[in-house]
């Protein structure tokens, strides 16, 4: 059996059963849940159905340029109608590598009014790992950036590709700054098959085309990071995609009709897609797009675009917090009413450390932590103003439910007991692409007869709803004599009582009994090595059970990232069982 942390259970109607409670839903009292029907169609439908009131607002704001509704409508219509005049059609699919550019937004609502699917690549793939992904989708056009265009190029033989569109981020810039930063666009010949933005838009004319997109259709294909093998192309429908944009009117974090948020979250991301693109959009927000992620200026950019609402991962508030801009007396952040970390856990001190500058600075709300992943659309629940419990990423968004699985018994577990975090709910993908068995390892049905996501996280929930993460179910360290060790409650000992900066816990191979593993930690100090290091096994020594202790402390200066930003464990383990 899971560990098991009791909580005092008031007497009363509740079952101790999270899932069957679903305590959270007393944080929606304005909203009788079970009468809102479900978004019906197309991304694109439900975007144009929200919208068609201030269509000369402006919906994107690009280094100056501003694009009203109406134009964003009319530049999507001719991206539809370009595409179709390449004979792409309901159901195929179309690689998107692309920045946060306008025409990364034409592109996905484009192929999605004419029933076509989005495969959302990181632009600086190459190699194998861009061979893998055009080739598991057996893509026949592609959308690239001009700056990462070479990458393509020089694999494109291996391909499927018959049509390559070169886009440059230059494209809806204003003519001065143009000028300004110096035009980019490739001048020199393009190879293959290839034609520029302006000339793939103008294939369209005279091509009419009409919204073919159902609920259920396939709208987006994101890739998970990757640590174990080859990324898996998690397929996400209109329905996942329309839902939660319902959530983001529906749960209390102010995403308010005008206000402006400022979208600089990797492109490639089902966080950015659907959270930060689509949400805003179908909630008429205002847009701010940031073509270069760009953690050192995070800061600055909130500041420079007066943004009200701003998602972003742990590595941006963390500078955020070191920014001494940011520190001077006279920015102020009034104007940003929610702030929101995904991706990764704050942690708790240094989520203190932002809410005390960010209300030095005129901020109300505390920077609100979120969960999920990209199998249920990136986000599945989420800390809402006036109710934040600390180390608690939040309750569950209102259509989803949660549960934790002991899969050892292969029942749910009560209130306070830890076990592997389960989800269910109109956000759950359809399906890894191609990937049956992955994707039966990851859906199952429970004896309730619900099919529930795994998150291969361990966490529990309280009587509140609120949901705590424990660590990675894949992370448990095993010992030689059996003893599972939780990597998190060692991270946790270190971060809250040390002077460690950030910290992370991985298993390396035991080679004194030559089978299990121990303990290592790598830490980034903020001090002198050793005696930082002296410090924190003093800490561990004294504070964890021995058999917690890690082998080894590691110094490190940053920790390694995946693509999708979060830790690579697995970089880390190789570099425990080298050392």
């Amino acid at each position: 059996m899971l560990t098991d942390r009791q909580t005092d259970r008031p007497t009363g109607e509740l079952t101790g059963y999270p899932s069957i409670d679903k305590p959270w839903l007393k944080y929606y009292p304005e909203v009788e849940i079970s009468k809102i029907a479900m978004p019906e169609g197309s991304m694109y439908s439900y975007l144009l159905e929200n919208n068609r009131n201030g269509l000369d607002d402006p919906a994107l704001i690009y280094f100056g340029t501003k694009v009203s509704y109406r134009k964003l409508f009319e530049n999507i219509d001719s991206a539809a109608a370009a595409f179709s005049s390449l004979g792409v059609t309901k159901g195929d699919i179309v690689a998107l590598m692309l920045p946060n550019i306008p025409e990364n937004i034409y592109s996905i609502y484009g192929l999605n009014k004419i029933g076509a699917v989005a495969d959302i690549i990181d632009l600086r793939s190459k190699g194998d790992t861009l061979r893998h992904y055009l080739n598991t989708t057996k893509v026949k056009v592609a959308v690239v950036c001009d700056i990462f265009a070479d990458h393509t190029f020089e694999i494109v033989n291996d391909t499927f590709l018959e049509k390559i569109i070169v886009v440059s981020v230059f494209e809806t810039m204003p003519q001065p700054i143009k000028a300004v930063l110096g035009w980019k666009m490739r001048r020199k010949k393009l190879s293959f098959n290839t034609v520029k933005w302006k000339d793939f838009i103008k294939l369209g004319n005279s091509v009419t085309v009409i919204d073919e997109g159902s609920a259920d259709d396939s709208a987006c294909i994101f890739h998970t990071s990757g640590t174990t093998g080859f990324p898996k192309g998690v397929v996400t429908t209109n329905l996942n995609a329309n839902v939660m944009s319902l959530h983001g009117r529906i749960v209390p974090l102010r995403f308010e009709r005008g206000k402006r948020i400022m979208n600089q979250v990797p492109p490639f991301l089902a966080f950015n897609v659907l959270c930060s693109m689509h949400l805003p959009l179908v909630l008429h927000m205002q847009m701010v797009l940031l073509p270069e992620y760009r953690p050192d200026k995070f800061a600055k950019n909130i500041i420079k675009t007066k943004a009200t609402c701003c998602l972003a991962g742990p590595a941006d508030w963390g500078i955020f917090l070191e920014d001494s801009k940011v520190l001077a007396k006279d920015n102020n952040l009034s104007m940003l009413i929610n702030p929101i970390c995904g991706s990764d856990a704050l942690p708790t001190e240094k989520r203190k450390a932002i809410n005390k500058v960010l209300k030095s600075k005129g901020c109300e709300t505390e920077i609100l932590e979120g969960y999920g992943m990209t199998e249920i659309g990136s986000a599945a629940c989420c800390n809402i103003p006036g109710h934040v419990v600390d180390g608690s990423v939040g309750i569950p968004f209102c259509f989803n439910s949660f549960c934790i699985y002991d899969n050892e018994t292969e029942e749910e577990l009560k209130y306070g007991q830890i076990g592997e975090i389960c989800m269910t709910g109109p956000t759950v993908m359809k399906e890894y692409f191609n990937e049956p068995q992955e994707t039966a390892n990851v859906l199952r049905r429970h004896n309730d007869g619900v099919t529930w996501l795994h998150s291969g996280d361990l966490g529990y929930i309280d009587e509140n709803g609120n949901i705590f993460l424990e660590g990675r179910l894949k992370r448990i360290i095993v010992r030689h004599d059996g003893i599972k060790i939780s990597p998190f409650s060692i991270e946790k000992i270190i971060l809250d009582q040390t002077s460690a900066t950030a910290c992370c816990v991985v298993g390396a191979h035991d080679k004194e009994h030559g089978r299990g593993q121990v303990p290592v930690a790598f830490v980034i100090t903020s001090g002198n090595e050793q005696i930082e290091l002296n410090k924190i096994r003093n800490v561990c020594e004294s504070e964890l059970a021995e058999n917690y202790w890690p082998k080894d402390y590691i110094a490190i200066s940053q920790l390694p990232l995946t693509a999708n930003g979060k830790v690579d464990y697995r970089a880390l383990e190789n570099k425990a069982n080298k050392e």
